[in-house]
């Protein structure tokens, strides 16, 4: 809401809103034309060679109107590429970090019977209820974990690591032949 309203006292008239709104809808439909090239071969698992050809048709009447689109840029334009780059940027660093931090957690893992065994010796209470731990490991004790038991005097007395992982699966033969 406060970006929509930034949009419209920033522009304060409605054809720059409009080429704005005009240049992103263009871009939307070109990007989408060129990703059906993608679902057309894998999932549908047709020919490249007609994949090429829908891309082409597509793609060559809507670079005209992109074409068209692109004088409108200094008039407005400029901002769906703005916010794209920096939406871009965001989720780079993003992924820079959820990769660097999983590749820790990979390197790091503490053994479980380390940490029991650091039990007694820590003095740790255990104080009753249950605690969820969000981890990315699917095997071992996340090292943030040890971190938390060495700096912490008591932990729950049930524990439950919880690791949420997505698997991506493509349905082959899907569609009737």
């Amino acid at each position: 809401m406060f970006l929509c309203l930034a949009v419209i006292v920033g522009f304060r008239d409605t054809d720059m809103i409009g080429n704005a709104y005009g240049l992103s809808v263009i871009t939307v439909m070109l990007v989408t034309t060129c990703l059906m090239f993608l679902i057309i071969t894998t999932v549908w698992n047709q020919s490249v060679f007609s994949a090429f050809l829908f891309t082409i048709i597509f793609a060559s009447l809507e670079l005209l109107y992109f074409t068209a689109c692109l004088l409108k840029f200094p008039h407005g334009g400029w901002l769906p590429f703005l916010l794209s780059i920096i939406t871009l940027t965001t989720m780079s660093i993003w992924h820079y970090g959820t990769a660097k931090k999983l590749n820790f957690e990979l390197h790091n893992k503490v053994s479980l019977d380390s940490l029991l065994s650091l039990g007694p010796t820590l003095g740790l209470a255990r104080v009753p209820g249950v605690a969820l731990v969000l981890t990315n490991s699917v095997a071992g004790v996340p090292p943030m974990f040890a971190h938390f038991v060495t700096n912490f005097p008591a932990f729950h007395r049930v524990l439950i690591f919880v690791s949420v992982q997505t698997y991506v699966v493509w349905i082959q033969g899907w569609r009737k032949r």
